[in-house]
């Protein structure tokens, strides 16, 4: 079953028309789409009951919108929302974020997207839902489409726990494809070796965006743009590639009614379509050379348990629903007339459905059309499929399992199991048998399916182990900073490796990086008092971990010097900035008061000079930032007039003052005996307190004066200096 994005015929804008659908699709379903005129870009069939449905605007296609549906009752009633409402800034109208490359439903609860990123067009990241869409997590692991040259395609999955996601060859991975594969349900993620991967035919292929599909248990098949085609038989371990025509500009359709028949589309070196199918697995590709003129040139996929396939077409001249019989050689038009059909996805062979456009003019009405004719009937080989855990956990003596086969096949297949080492099986020809297992290892089952047809074979590895139930811990810091990315250290026990879920408490103005990591990393955008808890879980049971941490702003440690007087003669001073900070970068914004007669070389730069056009007491004041927040100091200059003087020359160079800081009564102490020396006290608005001039005594009185900061200048024979008192 595939799903894919909108073909490059496309779709015609919108009208108000009203189309006949034919007696075969007779059911027309309400999307509730959040907007008229909205075309279902991916559509994701689940089972007979739960259908996923990706949508776009139809009068603006271009924009970049997150728009979801989803049915878990075979449509009779749909509700949509958005992707990421929750794990990152709510999507709404058109943005530069994340843009959807492909979706793939896996439940009623459970859904994937595969993105990239709109604005760069690279990278990339896989979401997931696990609570029908009321919200989403980025399940990304750690390496996982950060290269600048890295594109993130398609991600999909074989069994609810085994999956693959695929990315265009980058130089971060020596420019292999980057295939990740998961086998617990996408928590976490492994790198596909490079040598397990065919590697690409030239600098300049990649992958494309939605162009993929599987079939039963091992499966999977993506295009590539020099005419392509990477198959793996064994869900995502190893690939081998075909090539259907190197001179082409890219395949956009493949889809497979059983693991050996084939079909699919690719675009010629003129970009007009060419169609190829194959009944070997893909090996080998056969062109098909004629286009039958009810071929839909939108969208295509497989009828499973069937050898027929169904196509659907928009635009002008190709308003159709198809069908074929024989592997797309011709085509039978289902009779619909006037309607434009974007997408069609089939679950078996008697349920599936067609996405179109909503109705033009009132919200939430139309948009899918379900499948209402006879069953389909033609025979197909079997597809044998069947999903295990993945990890099985010795209880007592033995361990169990029942298996859930879903192959498919016409006639109805029988079933052969087995396994290796030998298991018990309790009917080793049952559909779904239960499977115990005595001691540990790992044993590789086997289902055989067998009808008129053929014979198709599917296998999955169980590791039975001794388990023990999981001991949450973790460590972390007892304190964090708002806004800045906060870590934990998972110290967790178990076997096999649980699985984890991290929330907080409270919830809001928290972002957790992937809350089903092992070690995730917390972003907390505001101050407070939080718990962190992280629920492990695995097939021996659940426990749980729970750390208080206090968050607080954490700006830089602000501080600087200047010189505590100058000249206006002198006119510019350097400042030396001596603030430090855990977080960085760090801002700078430099002020000054008065500020009409200051001015700043570069008043954000860490260390900027300062010039003074006139005499007086400025305030500087250095305010530093990061992201956490902001802290402030200030420092005081004496601009003095310094005309026709020499300052800090002959005696008065030696003359100290103290005890500095006083309570009001200072000593003046000069090497030279002098006592022609003229003193002066000012307060720091210049304004003048006590002045006098020296003879006996070396003390300057100034008990009666407030509390705060002075400047006294000494003055003789034609020399000046000036420091700064504080009265205490």
């Amino acid at each position: 079953m595939k799903k894919t994005l909108l073909s490059i015929f496309g779709a015609l804008a919108v009208s108000s028309a009203i189309g006949q659908a034919s007696a075969s699709w007779s059911i027309t379903q309400n999307a509730a789409w959040p907007k008229v005129s909205t075309g279902v870009r991916l559509l994701s069939a689940v089972d007979a009951n739960v259908v996923w449905a990706h949508g776009y605007d139809g009068t603006a296609p271009s924009r970049n919108y997150s728009w979801f549906t989803r049915t878990i009752n075979g449509g009779t009633t749909w509700a949509s929302g958005n992707i990421y409402s929750s794990s990152v800034t709510p999507i709404v109208g058109d943005t530069n974020s994340f843009k959807i490359a492909s979706m793939e439903g896996v439940d009623a609860n459970t859904c994937w997207v595969a993105s990239y990123l709109k604005a760069g067009q690279n990278k990339g990241a896989i979401h997931r839902t696990s609570n029908g869409g009321v919200s989403w997590q980025n399940m990304t692991a750690a390496g996982m489409y950060t290269n600048a040259a890295s594109f993130c395609n398609i991600v999909t999955f074989v069994t609810p726990l085994i999956g693959i996601t695929m990315g265009d060859p980058h130089p971060g991975i020596a420019n292999e494809y980057e295939i990740w594969r998961t086998t617990d349900g996408g928590n976490t993620w492994s790198l596909v070796p490079g040598a397990n991967i065919p590697n690409p035919s030239s600098a300049n292929e990649f992958g494309l965006t939605g162009v993929y599909t599987k079939l039963g248990s091992n499966n999977i098949w993506f295009g590539t743009n020099e005419g392509r085609i990477f198959r793996s038989t064994d869900a995502g371990l190893t690939w081998n590639v075909s090539t259907l025509d190197p001179s082409s500009v890219g395949v956009t359709e493949i889809a497979f009614s059983t693991p050996l028949n084939g079909y699919a589309w690719i675009f010629d070196a003129s970009q007009a379509l060419a169609q190829y199918n194959t009944t070997d697995g893909g090996i080998n590709w056969t062109l098909i050379p004629a286009i039958d003129p009810n071929l839909g040139l939108n969208n295509m996929g497989a009828i499973p348990g069937t050898s027929d396939y169904a196509s659907c077409g928009a635009g002008t001249t190709n308003q159709i629903i198809s069908y074929s019989s024989n592997a797309g050689v011709t085509w039978t038009d289902w009779g619909s007339t006037t309607i434009q059909y974007l997408t069609v996805d089939f679950v078996n062979n008697t349920t599936g459905w067609a996405g179109g456009f909503s109705d033009p003019t009132t919200v939430g009405i139309g948009g899918i059309y379900k499948y209402s004719g006879p069953a389909i009937t033609s025979s197909a080989a079997p597809t044998a499929a069947f999903s295990a855990p993945v990890t099985l956990c010795l209880s007592g003596p033995t361990a169990s399992t029942t298996l859930n086969n879903t192959s498919t096949g016409s006639p109805a297949p029988t079933y052969s199991w087995t396994s290796s080492p030998a298991a018990v099986f309790s009917s080793p020809t049952a559909s779904n048998p239960t499977v115990t297992f005595a001691t540990a290892g790992n044993y590789t089952l086997t289902l055989t399916a067998t009808n008129a047809t053929g014979t198709n074979v599917a296998t999955q590895v169980v590791v039975v182990q001794a388990c023990t139930a999981p001991t949450a811990a973790f460590t972390g810091a007892a304190n964090a900073c708002a806004k800045v990315t906060y870590t934990v250290n998972n110290t967790t026990t178990g076997a096999p490796a649980p699985t984890y879920n991290w929330s907080t408490s409270p919830s809001a103005s928290v972002s957790i990086s992937n809350a089903n990591a092992a070690s995730p990393s917390f972003t907390f955008g505001a101050s407070g008092v939080y718990s962190i808890t992280v629920l492990a879980t695995n097939a021996s049971g659940t426990n749980s971990a729970v750390q208080t941490i206090t968050v607080a702003p954490c700006p830089p440690n602000v501080s600087f010097t200047v010189p505590a007087i100058t000249c206006v003669t002198t006119n510019t001073v350097n400042t030396t900035n001596t603030s430090s900070s855990t977080i960085t970068p760090i801002s700078y914004t430099w002020s000054a008061s008065p500020a009409n007669s200051t001015q700043f070389s570069n008043p954000t730069a860490p260390a900027p000079s300062i010039s003074f056009t006139a005499a007086g007491i400025y305030t500087i004041t250095l305010t530093a930032g990061n992201i956490s927040g902001t802290a402030v100091t200030t420092q005081t200059i004496n601009v003095d007039p310094c005309a026709g003087v020499h300052e800090n020359s002959g005696a008065l160079a030696f003359i100290s003052v103290y005890p500095n800081p006083s309570t009001g009564v200072f000593s003046v102490s000069n090497s030279v005996t002098n006592d022609n020396i003229n003193y002066t006290v000012t307060n720091i608005l210049g304004s003048t307190v006590v002045s006098g001039k020296f003879n006996n005594s070396k003390n300057v009185d100034l008990s009666a004066q407030a509390k705060g900061i002075y400047f006294i200048t000494f003055e003789s024979n034609g020399n000046k200096i000036t420091k700064k008192i504080i009265i205490e």
